[in-house]
């Protein structure tokens, strides 16, 4: 049986993660008119959603393992952001970092999957490097 705090850990961070990408996903869509790294963006939460489903965790043992109400960081103040920009910035730390906190899970629960939350953090690297290439490129013209 999979611990409790573990399951909260990857229903936590796997929210995480598939939220942040959505925001990266969105700005590049509506703000920086990027088809390639849209459709990447788009792969690569497709492909967090999968991973996602292949550990030994169903939705619902993640669901009751949820205890939103109580968690003691969901009072945490929210911080001004000044751009969307900013914001890209932001969410790709955010999903680098759940990506991680998953990885290290899938070392207790599924040893075997550890792989693919790395890929997928390496893989977050070079779209993140791509958009923020393309963004500076933008900045310039």
């Amino acid at each position: 049986m999979v611990q409790p705090a573990v399951l909260r850990l990857i229903d936590a961070n796997g929210n995480r993660v598939l939220e942040g990408l959505r925001v990266c996903e969105d700005i590049v869509r509506f703000h920086l008119v990027t088809p390639q790294e849209f459709r990447r963006l788009r792969a690569l939460r497709h492909a967090v959603a999968n991973s996602l489903n292949q550990l030994p965790a169903r939705p619902s043992e993640l669901l009751r393992s949820r205890a939103s109400a109580r968690d003691i960081g969901r009072d945490a103040p929210a911080t001004a952001v000044d751009s969307l920009e900013r914001l890209l910035l932001i969410n790709f730390q955010r999903v680098k970092e759940s990506l991680r906190v998953l990885e290290e899970c899938a070392r207790i629960i599924a040893p075997r999957r550890t792989a693919d939350f790395q890929a997928l953090r390496f893989r977050t690297y070079i779209v993140e490097r791509n958009v923020i290439l393309r963004l500076a490129t933008l900045r310039h013209h």
